[in-house]
């Protein structure tokens, strides 16, 4: 568990790190316009990636609990009929999403026109440069779908060390591969070429990792023998939530762009790109206590107590220093990477957004929890209940305050997202109750804290916000040095290298709330 976790870490620090050293040069190189341009394509690019009906995910677990059944074995060292059962899955999914992906970047090219005009650019940028641009990165959606299902393939054979190689490198270029067009161009269509070259890469990558670990997957008469039934079932849910969840992640930057010209949208995409790196923390967090709350869930449930308390105070403490190193140093660090007037212009927003990252990172194991026990729909049902809401709440901040309204817009409803979350639990995890309340009291004095100092401002501001986080963190740092949970949570791990354990989880049970448990691995919280 804990290997997977810093491979998952690394996957992202690697790109975090690339992303560091390139925006700077970016924006000089191709001047703000541009980049507020190019940042808005990064987004519709992360969010057409989510359009593949829950199948990514869903094939993660429907891999392994096959390869569960099969005793384990991997593919290349498996029998034939195991080849064949996992590539009779996998191969039809994988086509799926290549259509899907296909469909899904026609639909891009055709309304590339559309979408250009909606793009406010003073200088510098003609429309039709933005269509060429996004005709450019509708070919990267069929790429990134089908990748995300040899992945999936390679996460069920828990191939992480090859996943991370390879999405570190895909993550660099993302970033760097720009850089090495700029001496020969400034236009938005090689720079978003150099990336479309990159996610190919990958894609070339997860596809000779995947054929080599189910060499099946290039033969198609091998598939769709075993029932498809179970993938489709359980990517329902799936699907709800990577609609959902992202809808909720990019809207503010197409409403910012229909209310702002693109240059005032980076001083908020920039930040906000930057900050939400930091929740490869709790993810990887969560990726590694989903599949021990699963198991544990049925043989013993106060465990689950055990988990909430060990994961969700370490995330408050890691993430109650992130805001307190925002308040003391974040306009300083953005005036030396990006510059006076940049950070004049971002320094409030990222102060700001900083509370609702607090309030994310925090939602991410009880998130983790309630999908662990089998209520993928429960997570799912609420950010439907969320999204309209915050859209309404979202247009009205940003049209009257712009850049500053919409950061709000979006640290608000992670904080209510995250308090429903804690409020859910217990109905659905007897045992996490006493747990939920102290986490969800010390995340609200945390984030009053926070808010009192953006009200006050200045130095008395800065003062009032450090004070309140030190108290809560004084409270947080006691809590896990009197508890030791985290060595109550190692002796299941430990009694389990001397006693087997299924190979994967159990194939997933659909069915309406108050029915039986639905399996699914934790989603991030958006």
């Amino acid at each position: 568990m804990l290997r997977n976790t810093l491979w998952n870490l690394l996957g992202e620090g690697l790109p975090m790190a690339a992303a560091l050293l390139s925006i700077p040069w970016l924006i000089s190189a191709v001047g703000m316009e541009r980049f507020g341009a190019l940042t808005l394509i990064w987004a519709l690019l992360g969010y057409l990636g989510v359009l593949d009906l829950g199948l990514g995910r869903s094939l993660v677990q429907v891999v392994a609990d096959r390869i569960g059944h099969a005793g384990g074995q991997g593919e290349g060292h498996g029998d034939g009929q195991s080849s064949a059962n996992t590539a009779g899955i996998a191969g039809p999914a994988i086509a799926l999403m290549g259509a899907i992906g296909l469909l899904t970047g026609g639909v891009v090219a055709l309304g590339a026109g559309l979408l250009a005009n909606r793009f406010q650019l003073e200088t510098g940028t003609s429309p039709e440069e933005i269509r060429a641009s996004l005709l450019v990165a509708a070919a990267i959606v069929p790429i990134a779908l089908v990748s995300a299902g040899l992945r999936g393939v390679l996460e069920a054979h828990q191939r992480f060390r090859p996943i991370s190689l390879v999405r570190m490198t895909v993550g660099v270029l993302n970033y760097l591969s720009p850089l090495f067009v700029l001496p020969f161009s400034q236009s938005l269509v090689p720079v978003i070429a150099a990336i479309a070259a990159g996610r190919f890469i990958g894609l070339v990558g997860y596809g000779v990792l995947a054929v080599g670990q189910v060499p099946d997957l290039l033969r198609p008469s091998r598939w769709g023998r075993p029932s498809l039934r179970g993938l489709f079932t359980m990517s329902a849910w799936m699907m709800l939530n990577n609609l959902v969840g992202p809808a909720m992640l990019y809207a503010d930057r197409f409403i910012l762009l229909s209310l702002v010209p693109a240059a005032m949208v980076a001083f908020y995409t920039t930040p906000f790109e930057l900050l939400s790196r930091l929740m490869v923390i709790p993810g990887a967090l969560s990726l590694a206590l989903f599949p021990l709350a699963s198991s544990l869930f049925r043989r013993d449930p106060p465990a689950l107590g055990r988990i909430l308390d060990a994961g969700g105070h370490l995330t408050l403490a890691v993430f109650l220093a992130m805001q307190a190193a925002t308040i003391v140093g974040g306009e300083t660090a953005l005036q030396l990477w990006l510059g006076p007037a940049f950070a004049a212009n971002s320094a409030s927003v990222l102060s700001i957004l900083m509370l609702g990252v607090f309030f994310n990172a925090t939602a991410y194991v009880p998130n983790t929890l309630i999908q662990s026990v089998g209520r993928v729909d429960v997570t799912a049902r609420l950010q439907l209940a969320e999204l309209p809401v915050y859209l309404g709440v979202l247009w009205l901040l940003a049209e009257r305050y712009g850049a500053v309204g919409a950061a709000v817009a979006w640290s608000l409803r992670t904080a209510v997202d995250c308090g429903l979350l804690l409020l859910l639990l217990p109905r659905l995890a007897p045992g996490t109750g006493t747990v939920a309340l102290t986490i969800g009291l010390r995340a609200l004095l945390a984030g009053a804290a926070g808010l009192a100092g953006l009200l006050v401002g200045g130095p008395v501001g800065a003062a009032i916000s450090l004070t309140g986080l030190l108290a809560v963190g004084l409270g947080v740092a006691g809590r896990l040095m009197r508890t030791r949970s985290w060595e109550k949570l190692a002796a299941p791990l430990r009694k389990s290298r001397t006693a087997p354990l299924p190979a994967a989880l159990p194939a997933p049970r659909i069915t309406g709330i108050n029915g039986p448990a639905i399996d699914g691995a934790a989603a991030d919280r958006s």
